[in-house]
């Protein structure tokens, strides 16, 4: 791997791609393995501060010999021939499509969207995932900055009888949205956003209540050199000197408080291969919780009976009631206990909240038969959750003789 040192070095490698590109798109895809850059040194030690941005910026404008503009993002290309033969089939690789397929069926099966869901795709490119949705029966709006694209989009989907919904924008036209989709996809796109804080935080409209985020082929991952900046392998490099495109990377832990501290929590869904199609999936901080009736499966018990929505506790000992074993970002939370009004109780036991399937106990509180009516049929239990957790789980433990009749099971953000 050879590690360049100037830009008379990488327009020398970037030569080297193009007479390969005139070969074939594998043969260029080959000599992007073959150079890249180091990051760089002496960047602020805070992520987040504007003068780290301010640092990736001026590399951006080192590497690419201009200043960053969305207007950058533009890509010429004949409409009319990818209308014909679009990405990925344009480049003869059976390898490039074969991933880039895989890519979007693994996005698809990941989401699991509800039939007729609202979605909205940023930088949908070619309209591959953008079809599919509509194929799917979604209801679909893609916002994209270059009109060529929302012109090939829109043609395709008139050849094929789909209602899609082309705004020609860019990513912050999502500040413009009141809670209109019920997901908002990002597939190999959300690393050109040149404040992706900012985008972050506008989502937060955009997105109904109960409504995710999703981010398909992005490169977020655990071993990216620092939090976030310019990529500076081959491929990337290639694009931002030659094309003048923003190729940002992410390290995950990195993604993952971007995403708190912009009011959202994250999930890892893998991808084994290709790995570059991994998605992240992301909900607000604020309905992590759950709120569960005692016929649902994720609650169990161990000496309750399941009887008229309720789970009857008749005086045996053991654990009444445990589950749902959920993810819980770092936060203050509270725990209740919804007992029936009016049904008959009395004995002691025990509440508590647990992580890692029971690993650790957060809290805990003695229960007393007399004050269960005393504070509303409703038990209530804080506790607070220092960092993610997995596992999560409220648990009755009950002494020989408590009798009541359990209704439901809440974990909610504290107010």
């Amino acid at each position: 791997m050879r590690v360049l040192r100037s830009l008379a070095e990488l327009d020398a490698a970037l030569a080297e791609c193009d007479r390969a590109e005139a070969v074939s798109d594998d043969a260029m895809r080959a000599v992007f393995g073959t150079f890249r850059m180091d990051p760089p040194a002496g960047l602020p030690a805070d992520p987040f501060l504007p003068e780290y941005r301010d640092a990736q910026l001026h590399l951006y404008r080192a590497i690419a010999g201009r200043t960053y503009e969305v207007a950058n993002e533009v890509t010429p290309f004949d409409v009319d021939a990818a209308l014909r033969r679009p990405f990925p089939y344009s480049t003869g690789s059976g390898t490039t499509a074969g991933e880039h397929l895989m890519g979007v069926g693994f996005l698809l099966r990941a989401m699991a969207l509800p039939p007729g869901s609202r979605v909205l795709e940023f930088g949908p490119g070619w309209g591959n995932t953008t079809l599919e949705l509509a194929r799917l029966g979604h209801s679909v709006t893609c916002v994209d900055i270059e009109p060529r694209f929302c012109e090939l989009i829109r043609r395709r989907a008139q050849r094929e009888g789909l209602a899609i919904e082309v705004v020609n924008s860019d990513f912050f036209w999502a500040e413009r949205m009141r809670g209109a989709f019920d997901a908002v996809i990002f597939f190999e796109c959300f690393h050109h956003c040149d404040d992706h804080l900012r985008l972050l935080r506008a989502l937060q409209g955009a997105v109904a209540a109960g409504g995710r985020l999703f981010f398909g082929g992005e490169p977020i991952t655990g071993d990216f050199p620092q939090p976030w900046g310019l990529r500076l392998d081959g491929n990337s490099l290639w694009a931002i000197r030659k094309n003048g495109w923003l190729e940002l990377g992410f390290r995950e832990d990195y993604f993952a408080e971007a995403l708190a501290r912009t009011g959202w929590h994250g999930r890892r869904i893998p991808c084994a291969d290709p790995a570059w199609a991994t998605v992240w999936e992301a909900r607000r901080r604020t309905e992590m919780g759950v709120q569960l009736a005692a016929s649902d499966p994720r609650l169990r018990t161990e000496i309750g009976m399941r009887r008229d929505g309720a789970i009857i506790l008749e005086g045996a000992g053991g654990t009444g009631i445990y589950g749902p074993y959920l993810p819980l970002p770092r936060g203050h939370w509270i725990a209740r206990l919804r007992f029936r009004a009016g049904a008959p109780v009395s004995g002691t036991a025990v509440m508590d909240v647990s992580a890692g399937n029971g690993a650790a106990r957060l809290a805990a509180r003695p229960v007393q038969a007399e004050a269960v009516p005393a504070e509303g049929w409703v038990l209530s239990l804080p506790f607070i959750a220092t960092e993610d957790l997995s596992g999560v789980e409220v648990r009755l433990f009950c002494e020989p003789g408590f009798r009541a009749a359990l209704e439901a099971v809440e974990i909610l953000p504290a107010a």
